[in-house]
């Protein structure tokens, strides 16, 4: 679902977007403006919220400190990083379930990962820094900073390891935004979420975009209302009754 509050990206935007709403977890990207929310779950409006920070952001900063900063230890990060992306896509081929999928999250395997990856941290982190890349410093510090965020998903097996599929949805909003410049106003911004929401929404229940806006505007020259059987799960399962 996407959202247009007057551009702001601050901390009122999400809590008012997210009001009493009960979540299991939320993820950010460690953007500034979102570090609050570990502190924000702690309160009894979220208290039963986890905080997860995507892992795909940590590993991609090591990525780049590597590819641009020629750091040669940031390539041991990224392949450790990658290993924990590998066991979950075994896991998915596998057809794991939840608990399965929690089973193994806590398995010695993945411990003695966890442990690898954190003495190799620590071990960094103990070294002078003034000689390392901007690049190689800030993936070491968001790693660091968001270590427990980051592996929340490894004690409950429902939980995601990266914000890829949102990263994904969000592109062509972006690519949107980008080839037109801009929107032009706030009610243009306002209808191109509205427009990204419906058909982000069609694409996740894997059907034709173009067959439920002609199902949709079929039923509004038909003279159909009822708006609440026309959403894109009502039409795309095929029980809207217009």
């Amino acid at each position: 679902m996407f959202f247009y509050e007057n551009g702001s990206r601050g901390r009122d935007v999400l809590t008012d977007f997210l009001g009493d709403a009960e979540l299991k977890s939320i993820m950010s990207d460690g953007y500034n403006a979102y570090v609050f929310i570990g502190n924000e779950l702690n309160s009894g409006r979220f208290k039963d919220t986890v905080h997860q920070v995507c892992m795909s952001h940590a590993k991609n900063k090591f990525v780049k400190a590597s590819n641009q900063g020629s750091e040669p230890n940031a390539e041991r990060f990224s392949k450790i990083l990658k290993e924990f992306f590998m066991r979950e896509r075994k896991y998915d081929d596998a057809g794991l379930t939840s608990q399965e999928r929690l089973r193994e999250r806590q398995s010695l395997e993945t411990k003695e990962l966890l442990i690898e990856l954190r003495s190799l941290l620590d071990s960094e982190q103990s070294k002078d820094s003034e000689f390392r890349s901007q690049y190689y410093r800030e993936a070491l510090n968001y790693l660091n900073r968001f270590w427990k965020e980051i592996f929340a998903y490894l004690d409950d097996g429902e939980l995601p390891i990266d914000n890829n599929l949102a990263e994904r949805t969000i592109r062509k909003l972006t690519t949107q935004r980008n080839n037109s410049l801009h929107y032009g106003s706030d009610a243009g911004a306002e209808m191109a979420a509205t427009y990204h929401s419906v058909i982000g929404t069609v694409k996740l229940h894997g059907s034709s975009i173009w067959n439920f806006i002609g199902t949709f505007f079929k039923n509004i020259f038909n003279g159909c209302r009822d708006y609440v059987n026309m959403v894109p799960d009502k039409i795309t399962l095929a029980t809207s009754q217009c």
